[in-house]
């Protein structure tokens, strides 16, 4: 019984015991020496990753400029072999016409600061797949365009050099300038404007001026759109006059 008393008041094993205040500040201070001896590997990144980062980003920016998304989009790079593997904490990448669409072959400039420095170019080609109006047959210079002309399929746009058009609705009641073979994008530099006014045809020219407006008839001399100013022949007087397309054989008299 004494035995087991006496082992009841042996004191506990010393142990080294920090106020929490201290222990707190102890842990902080290792964990700051850990990252300033791992912070260069830690933060390093491939330059290839970074490029790939640095296109994807451009991007992304891009198609949410054109308010659309990409079905599809290919990213092939082509560094110097003595890149292949190297990393870099403090790159900067950036390419000459930043302001044209990343689109096509883009070629960069890389810059690295640090662990060292060192500069050099890298070439990205870049494809990107957007869905786009198209001709569902061959439409004729002439043909005035209606729904059924029309349809939205993904097409690569890399080596386009007009404008995109991802409805088919704006387009709708313009004319065919130039042949378009079907399947073929349809943009507007191969469209203008339907006529509402149409050689030779009657339409009513109005004149306009303080405290009052007229009419009469005449024939226009050429074809025109909305907002056009055209050449028209008063029937009554024979006079030729200019005048601005208002609406379908409707114009104004353009003289003040």
């Amino acid at each position: 019984m004494n035995y087991f008393a006496f082992l009841a008041i042996l004191p506990p094993k010393a142990e080294a015991i920090l106020p929490q205040r201290k222990h707190g500040a102890f842990l902080a201070f290792m964990l700051l020496a850990v990252l300033s001896l791992c912070s260069g590997p830690l933060l390093a990144m491939p330059v290839e990753t970074a490029l790939q980062q640095q296109v994807e980003t451009e991007l992304a920016q891009y198609l949410q400029q054109l308010g659309v998304k990409a079905q599809q989009q290919d990213i092939q790079l082509s560094l110097p072999g003595s890149l292949a593997e190297r990393n870099c904490s403090e790159l900067d990448i950036s390419r000459p016409q930043q302001s044209e669409p990343p689109l096509g072959r883009l070629s960069y400039s890389l810059a690295c600061t640090a662990p060292k420095r060192w500069q050099s170019r890298a070439v990205a080609q870049v494809k990107l797949w957007l869905p786009l109006v198209v001709a569902t047959r061959t439409l004729e210079r002439g043909e005035v365009l209606s729904a059924d002309m029309l349809s939205i399929q993904p097409q690569e746009v890399s080596t386009l050099r007009h404008g995109l058009e991802f409805s088919a609705a704006p387009l709708l009641g313009m004319t065919i300038k130039r042949r378009i073979s079907a399947g073929d994008v349809v943009s507007r530099h191969l469209l203008q404007a339907a006529y509402l006014v149409q050689k030779g045809a009657q339409v009513t020219l109005h004149y306009r001026g303080d405290g009052f407006a007229v009419s009469t008839s005449a024939i226009a001399l050429s074809d025109g759109v909305l907002g056009e100013r055209i050449s028209v022949q008063n029937i009554s007087s024979g006079k030729v006059l200019d005048a601005i397309v208002t609406a379908e054989n409707n114009v104004e008299s353009a003289q003040k």
